[in-house]
């Protein structure tokens, strides 16, 4: 028996019309979700001060606390000025090569890197997720 497929639509326009700004949206809240247990959490503040946006083709995850960078980079940034942690308002910041020793009482996975950390470990799970998403119709 021989079986033909003609497809109306290339391709790529048919990945196009399933993954839309809904799924890509869908997509970074899964990242977020599976990515907080990798998040340094030590007041909460950084893991809950979070945007979700599409931009362009792509679901945008963006954690918004000032200090977000130092806790991803994992390095210890002082004052150019006094060598202090704390940098007054307009002094900027450079790294010491001392890495940052994160606190795991609530989030016992924290890391820097968190969003390489959970690929390592969740990738599977996330694409999972985004399948049955897709496969639900987008519900």
């Amino acid at each position: 028996m021989r079986v033909d497929f003609e497809w109306n639509k290339q391709p790529d326009q048919i990945v196009k019309e399933r993954i839309n700004s809904n799924t890509q949206l869908f997509m970074a809240n899964e990242a977020k979700r599976f990515m907080d247990p990798y998040v340094p959490a030590n007041n909460l503040v950084l893991a809950q001060n979070v945007s979700l946006y599409v931009e362009g083709d792509n679901g945008v995850v963006e954690y918004r606390s000032p200090y977000a960078h130092y806790q991803y980079k994992g390095e210890l940034y002082v004052s150019s000025k006094t060598g202090s942690p704390w940098a007054k308002s307009g002094e900027y910041k450079v790294p010491v090569g001392k890495n940052l020793k994160y606190k795991t009482f609530r989030h016992p996975l924290a890391t820097s890197e968190w969003d390489k950390a959970m690929s390592k470990a969740r990738m599977k799970d996330l694409a999972q997720s985004m399948e049955n998403y897709i496969n639900r119709g987008g519900k």
